[in-house]
């Protein structure tokens, strides 16, 4: 049983051969706004896991005028906790107010994606809601539910 998602997870821009997929908007670049409407940064990368060929992990620079972004300004959005505006080119995070960006595990490229790591963060995102029992999951299973469910993602309506 493997433990460490290290080398499986990885930043779409270091992959030659993997692209977002044709009908799929690229969301690089994009502003991330919290539940409360506060623009916390922008998609920097998305994060692939290369065994499912599937996005798991939206890279968002959080904003520096908003964070303390001196010592890890990046941190990783699970796909499926996150929502298009395609219109407007933003990706909204609906369970997370931006005061909570403040709190979670900032994500270091050259430290990889561990299966603790994803784990602590998954435990942020798992507040007052009923998913946190998935979290000792291991394997394939880690990645079932609403929390990787790109197609949360890539099909919900613009926001209202």
């Amino acid at each position: 049983m493997r433990n460490d998602t290290t080398g499986r997870i990885v930043p779409l821009d270091e992959l030659d051969d993997y692209k977002v997929a044709e009908g799929d908007p690229d969301v690089r670049g994009w502003d991330v706004v919290a539940s409360d409407g506060t623009k916390i940064g922008e998609v920097e990368n998305l994060l692939v896991d290369t065994e499912a060929m599937k996005v798991r992990y939206l890279t968002v620079e959080r904003d520096t005028g908003w964070f303390d972004t001196s010592d890890q300004p990046d941190v990783l959005v699970p796909i499926g906790t996150a929502r298009l505006d395609r219109d407007e080119k933003r990706v909204f995070v609906d369970r997370m107010a931006s005061t909570d960006f403040r709190t979670l595990p900032g994500y270091r490229r050259d430290a990889g994606v561990t299966r603790d790591y994803e784990t602590s963060l998954r435990s942020h995102y798992d507040r007052g809601t009923a998913g946190a029992a998935a979290t000792g999951a291991t394997g394939a299973a880690f990645y079932e539910g609403d929390h990787y469910d790109d197609n949360r993602f890539y099909g919900r309506a613009k926001r209202p």
